[in-house]
């Protein structure tokens, strides 16, 4: 029987990882098409959203299982419960990425100004960094404290989000009515990368508590 429930959880571990990577690459794409401004991107990472969606409810089947095949406690209690949670947050930053492609598709078709979008993909190459790094403290089972300092350059994104919005503004300031929409969409999409930030930590912060039983704030 414990070999069995083993193997249960290794299959959920890999299925994690493997909606992991593919929210990663969603991430990845959606910098991609913001520096570009591609719009066939765009349309890809909407497409393979609804791909990430169906792996969300099919994992949390999987993590539904586990515990039905024995009386969990301690750790294994807080590692399913964990694993739920992690689900949740994978599903929604893959939802970050494709809102922001949806926001490029609607975008006048105008050049973004260089400077906050310019910020604002550093803002996403951050908080794509974060994810990705406590992504891999969860594959290797990695400590409470590799955790906390995957999720530790939060404050850069915050800052770069700050100077992006002032960014902005300056640059609507300059210019005609038309281009209004263009400066608004461009906030949003620093919103969504300033969320992935946030959700890397949500992970980080349930990564401490299962080796922990704390619940710790992080950021």
């Amino acid at each position: 029987m414990r070999l069995l429930i083993e193997k249960k959880r290794e299959a959920l571990r890999a299925g994690l990882l493997s909606m992991a990577d593919q929210v990663a690459n969603g991430l990845h794409r959606s910098l991609e098409a913001l520096r570009n401004q591609d719009s066939a991107l765009c349309r890809a990472i909407i497409a393979d959203d609804a791909v990430i969606n169906r792996e969300r409810r099919a994992l949390e089947q999987q993590a539904l299982v586990v515990p039905a095949s024995h009386q969990p406690a301690g750790r294994d209690l807080r590692l399913i419960g964990a694993t739920l949670e992690m689900i949740t947050e994978l599903e929604r930053i893959a939802d970050h990425a494709a809102d922001v492609a949806r926001i490029l598709l609607r975008a006048p078709a105008l050049p973004l100004p260089v400077e906050p979008a310019k910020r604002i993909g550093i803002m996403g190459d951050i908080a794509l960094a974060m994810f990705t790094q406590v992504m891999a403290v969860y594959a290797e089972n990695g400590s409470a404290d590799r955790a906390r300092a995957a999720v530790a350059r939060e404050s850069e994104v915050d800052a770069l989000e700050e100077t992006a919005v002032r960014d902005v503004i300056a640059w609507l300031c300059d210019q005609q009515a038309s281009s209004c929409l263009l400066g608004m969409q461009l906030l949003r999409i620093a919103h969504h990368y300033e969320r992935v930030a946030d959700r890397a930590i949500n992970i980080a912060e349930r990564l401490v508590y299962i080796e922990t039983g704390e619940t710790p704030e992080l950021n």
